[in-house]
């Protein structure tokens, strides 16, 4: 991901922002932050932010969820630039950091998180195992992941829909199912391991957007990329509403808890 040619370029967080709002690549907004930490109470926390993107989660976080403190991490420069403009501008510098990250293990120590948060980043990682350890691993005992993913239907191996996405899409995803992903994170070590499936959710959103991107937003993207590369987008974006609609993809909230008596 960290490369000369990144999966993310300026453009293409352009058209983001354009469909799911400025500080945002991906579904949900705000209201959808609040949904992967519901139930929880971060008050006064400590809270790392797996691929922060744009900043827009992590604002969210602070300002509206009590956050005392918040370390975002990407591993793009381009889309920490942003994530940096968007902070200040909200006058959030003094309580969110930023940080450029390589992939593989995390560069912090022990136990030094209350909640490590993520919205919809990895889908991005091809060893999860070993981020999910080290996830535990910098959670302080009792501390909470908390974070949303777009994960694989049962029936996503023989789904064509499915196939047709991947052909089209150029980021780079590994999905797993919900019962694979929470098998993993048990094995890794976390207890009350959970998910909660939002598919219907969005395949409710992602019929509207693709709508939007169709009419409304159409000669915006056009005049930001050209036809051409609204001509592949939209077809990416045709190819996403066939497979959410299928079941074969589905995004998902995961939450699980670093055990309370236990040390790594």
């Amino acid at each position: 991901m960290n490369s000369a040619r990144p999966q993310y370029p300026e453009d293409f967080l352009d058209r983001l922002e354009a469909v799911w709002g400025n500080g945002f690549l991906s579904p949900g907004g705000p209201g959808e932050v609040r949904e992967i930490v519901r139930g929880l109470d971060l008050s006064g926390r400590c809270v790392l932010d797996i691929g922060c993107g744009t900043g827009g989660p992590a604002c969210t976080l602070v300002k509206e969820c009590g956050v005392a403190s918040l370390l975002g991490i990407d591993v793009e420069p381009q889309i920490l630039a942003r994530a940096r403009k968007r902070i200040a501008a909200a006058g959030l510098g003094q309580r969110i950091g930023l940080c450029l990250v390589a992939p593989g293990p995390l560069p912090f120590a022990e136990a030094g998180f209350d909640c490590v948060f993520s919205k919809d980043s990895l889908i991005h990682v091809a060893d999860k195992a070993a981020l999910f350890r080290e996830i535990l691993r910098v959670l302080r005992p009792g501390g909470v992941f908390a974070a949303s993913d777009w994960l694989a239907g049962e029936n996503a191996d023989r789904e064509p829909a499915m196939r047709r996405f991947l052909e089209l899409e150029p980021l780079d995803f590994r999905m797993a199912t919900a019962a694979e992903t929470e098998d993993l994170l048990r094995r890794c070590g976390f207890v009350r391991v959970g998910s909660r499936d939002r598919q219907a959710w969005y395949a409710r959103e992602v019929q509207r957007e693709t709508a939007r991107i169709e009419g409304p937003l159409r000669e915006r993207v056009v005049a930001m990329v050209g036809e051409e590369i609204y001509d592949r987008w939209i077809a990416v974006r045709r190819a996403l509403v066939e497979v959410v609609l299928s079941g074969a993809l589905r995004p998902t909230h995961l939450r699980a808890f670093r055990p309370a008596d236990v040390r790594s």
